[in-house]
């Protein structure tokens, strides 16, 4: 397609690909070969995070831009039963704006929302499915929701002994050691409250020159703004400190920490990520597909944002965080223990200080049922202990251990499109399904 004539040529909207101009479906019908060549031509970090066109291959198929390597279910899939619940297509829900929101099932069909697949399971079972944008067997990115994975790992890490929360992340993470790294504890890591200004909010997204742009480019293989090939590890160690802003007093959102935290599981266990998650998680839920995670030139995966699998293995991920469990696998996976932290061991006042109610889902979706923090790579944890995990291009997963009730939803949506409203419906529907 053209560039429109309001771009100009510097201007990242005027590459082809970048704009809206197909319905999500699209990805159900599969692309030409012509159009496939535009987006290889194309891509790059910031391509895929406008949410055009292009993205939507990207989103799909990840394995054919950056190298990956996989993470193996071992024995028989975990057969999720299926009990429809038509009630929970009229769902509708109070906004935080106080209005109210359109049904479930309407919303799901609206291509504006660029929602390409949701799911909701009650009891171990699916109650709710739609795939307007994607086929159910297709995989596609977690974007952040895969920063949960992280904090989960890290957490188990923590209870059995093998890392020290109160310790500076560079006594594990010994290539930031003589930076600005020295002066953050683990656990504000883990919590995002480094007080590093590697802060992932609007202007930083936008902004090619950002730390957190600079490590895309590297983690892509691909030139910064000024056409320069950085040393990930360079580009990390270059992060500066907030003036007045001490670590743990406010929590930003950084996918930068969670590149570092990463790197802090494989110095800890000795094995690759991949090799991790696979051991601890991903060989034990039955999953029908391998987890496939991208790896950044250095050959560290890119646990932040760039895991792949379909959104029905994402929901056997999800359900290790709820007594049904057993639905995926035979043994406990996420402990009690872990669970507790995760839900309990954060700061309310470093919440409200930062960044996180900043992000337009929150206030858009939950009014007066705001979370009470962020915690452990979670966004939001609720009084209740429910947790939910937002990603960009608008991924998501909701898990609500008391209520037996998880959501997960996977979307190419572009950085400036509205706010993101099936946090809300997740939320709303395990209320409904709980009975409160």
């Amino acid at each position: 397609m053209a560039p429109s004539d309001n771009t100009s040529p510097g201007d990242p909207m005027s590459v082809p690909g970048a704009k809206i101009t197909l319905p999500v479906s699209i990805v159900r019908e599969g692309f030409d070969t012509d159009f496939i060549a535009g987006a290889r031509k194309h891509f790059s970090n910031m391509h895929m995070q406008l949410g055009g066109d292009h993205a939507l291959y990207y989103t799909t198929h990840m394995t054919e831009f950056m190298p990956a390597a996989s993470a193996y279910s071992h024995g028989p899939v975990s057969e999720l039963a299926r009990k429809p619940n038509p009630a929970l297509g009229a769902l509708t829900y109070t906004m935080g704006d106080g209005s109210q929101s359109k049904p479930l099932d309407v919303h799901i069909h609206d291509d504006a929302s660029r929602v390409q697949g949701l799911m909701i399971l009650h009891k171990g079972a699916v109650v709710y499915e739609a795939f307007p944008g994607m086929l159910p067997h297709q995989q596609h990115i977690w974007a952040s929701v895969a920063k949960s994975a992280v904090g989960t790992l890290l957490t188990m890490l923590e209870l059995e002994g093998e890392l020290d929360t109160s310790k500076p992340i560079t006594d594990y993470a010994p290539g930031l050691k003589g930076s600005e790294w020295d002066t953050v504890p683990l656990i504000h890591a883990m919590n995002m409250a480094s007080g590093l200004d590697i802060s992932e909010d609007a202007k930083a997204t936008m902004n090619p020159r950002s730390v957190f742009q600079r490590m895309l480019s590297a983690d892509f293989g691909v030139p910064n703004a000024d056409g320069v090939m950085e040393d990930e590890n360079e580009v990390l160690r270059g992060a500066a400190q907030i003036e007045s802003e001490a670590p743990g007093q406010a929590a930003r959102y950084s996918s930068v920490i969670t590149k570092v935290l990463v790197e802090v599981v494989e110095n800890v266990t000795k094995r690759t990520y991949t090799d991790y998650i696979g051991e601890r998680i991903w060989s034990k839920i039955g999953a029908r597909a391998p987890l496939v995670i991208n790896l950044s030139p250095a050959g560290l995966a890119i646990g932040y944002g760039l895991l792949n699998s379909t959104l029905e293995d994402l929901a056997r991920y999800a359900l290790v965080f709820t007594p049904s469990w057993h639905a995926v696998t035979s043994a406990p996976i996420v402990s009690p223990e872990v669970l507790r932290k995760m839900q309990t061991e954060s700061s309310r006042e470093a919440y409200l200080a930062g960044d996180f109610t900043d992000h337009s889902w929150v206030p858009a979706n939950f009014g007066k049922d705001m979370p009470i923090f962020n915690s452990h790579q979670w966004d939001a944890v609720w009084e209740d202990g429910a947790l939910f995990k937002h990603g960009n291009l608008y991924q998501g997963i909701y898990v609500d251990p008391g209520r037996d009730v998880v959501g997960v939803f996977f979307s190419t949506s572009p950085v400036n499109l509205a706010p993101d409203l099936n946090p809300g419906y997740l939320r709303a529907a395990a209320k409904a399904l709980a009975g409160g």
